[in-house]
């Protein structure tokens, strides 16, 4: 195909289709970094984010698929090819529109979940009062290492500050 023997519009279509691929590719590359981010998000939605993940990226490659046949439609002058090609990139899009602010409306919940609120904390021992628990019931009070692993996926290692080390050799001796 002689690229000077084209028009002007066949040519910036051609270069606009190329531009969209390119984003494509780039996006596929950048997805990359979602997929290794994963194990920072609460266990319990872990499976449903790299399930669309991982068909985003499906879609991705789709696009990807697409772009390149409606380019070579247009640059052969297969129209018809090239419209049909386009109904399924346009219905392919809203899929992946709807997939990612699926995806968006999830991690936005797991994140007001993990840090919404104001926790009541007992001055002394560090309990946490569990919502709507009465302040006087024991019940209602709960360690915050098992408040907060019941919540999040954090894990906990124990240790000692300076301070405390510092209170415990005091009371040895």
């Amino acid at each position: 195909m002689d690229w000077q023997a084209l028009d002007w519009q066949t040519r910036i279509t051609v270069m606009f289709i190329a531009c969209g691929a390119a984003i494509i590719g780039i996006s596929i590359v950048h997805l990359r970094g979602l997929f290794k981010a994963t194990p920072f998000i609460a266990e319990r939605s872990q499976r449903y984010v790299v399930r669309f993940l991982k068909i985003n990226r499906l879609l991705m490659f789709f696009f990807l698929v697409g772009y390149v046949v409606v380019a070579m439609s247009v640059l052969l002058g297969r129209t018809s090819l090239g419209m049909f090609s386009v109904s399924i990139i346009f219905l392919l899009g809203a899929v992946y529109v709807f997939l990612g602010s699926s995806l968006h409306a999830r991690m936005i919940s797991e994140i007001q979940q993990t840090i919404q609120g104001l926790l009541p904390i007992c001055l002394e021992c560090k309990r946490i009062r569990t919502t709507g628990g009465d302040s006087s019931d024991q019940t209602s009070w709960k360690e915050i290492e098992s408040y907060i692993s019941q919540r999040t996926d954090a894990r906990f290692s124990h240790g000692i500050c300076p301070q405390c080390l510092d209170k415990v050799r005091q009371r040895r001796k």
